[in-house]
């Protein structure tokens, strides 16, 4: 289960993002710079459902990563437990110009994701740095949340004026898309799936030699003792 979900955040923002290029290109009238993913998915589009899907996987791929990177990290995995549940809610409400109710729905859903995957990029990057092979993406973590949050702001910043949405959106998506790529290969190339798992049988080892050593010496001593 675990592999798996580090296969689905592996592979998930990578299909993703190919949809939603490739949505852009079959889409008439359609401006990337302009525009939001969520604009692909509206009903009647040509790759409505193809990008409804692609929305909705990574909503998958982020719950299995909430299981994954347990158990420590509550709170960013909680956080990334929301963003991905958001994302579900998104894709199975998309936005929907004759349906008001529908089109509040999905941007207050999308609104929540957003804010969720930079509260779980800051929260989970201590816990990655006191794992053993894990404190460079600890680090790595860290800075992706703070660019995001950077991101955010210079949003909320251009909210007044007309600004290109389209590309401001896709460049704060840039940074947890690559975290998820990021994390989830490193999570294939240990020799667990769990990774704490790792810490836990690298402190049992240091403690089984430590002890050894100790029997060791008190073995030595009493031996010296003796002969003397």
């Amino acid at each position: 289960m675990r592999r798996l979900s580090a296969v689905l955040g592996l592979s998930t923002p990578v299909v993703a993002t190919v949809v939603v290029i490739l949505a852009g290109l079959v889409t008439p009238g359609y401006d990337a710079t302009e525009k939001t993913v969520s604009r692909l998915a509206e009903p009647g589009l040509p790759a409505a459902a193809a990008v409804g899907v692609a929305i909705f996987m990574v909503g998958l791929a982020l719950l299995g990563l909430a299981i994954a990177m347990g158990p420590k990290a509550m709170a960013g995995r909680l956080m990334l437990g929301i963003a991905g549940t958001a994302l579900l809610i998104a894709a199975a409400i998309p936005l929907d110009p004759a349906s008001t109710q529908g089109t509040t729905i999905h941007r207050g859903a999308t609104t929540i994701a957003m804010i969720a995957l930079v509260a779980a990029l800051l929260a989970i990057a201590p816990s990655l740095r006191e794992r053993p092979g894990w404190r460079g993406y600890g680090r790595v973590s860290f800075a992706l949340g703070a660019s995001a949050i950077g991101t955010l702001l210079i949003g909320l910043a251009m909210l007044p004026a007309t600004f290109a949405v389209g590309a401001w959106e896709r460049c704060f998506l840039a940074l947890p898309m690559a975290w998820m790529v990021l994390v989830s290969a490193r999570l294939l190339r240990t020799s667990s799936t769990e990774p704490t798992s790792a810490w836990k049988s690298e402190n049992s080892n240091r403690h089984a030699s430590v002890s050894t050593q100790e029997t060791m010496n008190t073995a030595t001593a009493s031996t010296s003792s003796r002969r003397s």
